[in-house]
């Protein structure tokens, strides 16, 4: 009874022509569902209300231009935590970086580009082959969201010796 009622519903939608429609199907977006109006909320081409845009761009905060692994691309995120005063070793990305500030401060040293505060709320795209140390400049601790684009053979960081 069950499978065929399931089977009636999707002959129904097929002869509907808005063929087999699933509960689960992904492929229906909230623009497209049958009966929708939903229209992107303004300036994000979002149909979501409560879109806030924190980042678009092409290239890291050194000029860099990204480009997208081709050989094994893969996506690795992880959660890093720095306590006032804590700072990173001097280092580099082999791999592109986008970084969210969750929480706190963070001043970043570019070799030959100078410091550039981020603070909570911030998203970048992290340079890739300009060494650079993190500090924790403020009061409590930093927490940054670090998304690499992996693949190519990079190796998402490379420690690097303290420029001259």
């Amino acid at each position: 009874m069950f499978v065929r009622n399931i089977c009636a519903c999707v002959l129904a939608a097929t002869v509907a022509g808005t063929g087999p429609v699933l509960a689960a199907d992904k492929a229906i977006t909230p623009a497209t569902k049958p009966g929708a109006t939903a229209q992107p909320a303004p300036g994000t081409g979002s149909t979501y209300d409560k879109v806030v845009e924190v980042f678009t761009g092409n290239t890291t905060i050194a000029g860099e231009k990204i480009a997208f692994p081709q050989e094994n691309p893969g996506v690795r995120s992880v959660i890093v935590t720095m306590d006032p005063g804590e700072k990173t070793a001097w280092h580099r990305h082999g791999a592109p970086l986008y970084a969210y500030i969750l929480e706190g401060e963070l001043t970043v040293t570019y070799e030959g580009i100078g410091d550039k505060l981020y603070t909570q709320g911030t998203g970048l795209l992290e340079a890739m082959h300009v060494t650079h140390q993190g500090h924790n400049t403020g009061d409590s601790p930093v927490r940054i969201l670090a998304v690499f684009l992996t693949g190519d053979g990079g190796k998402p960081t490379v420690p690097e010796k303290a420029p001259k």
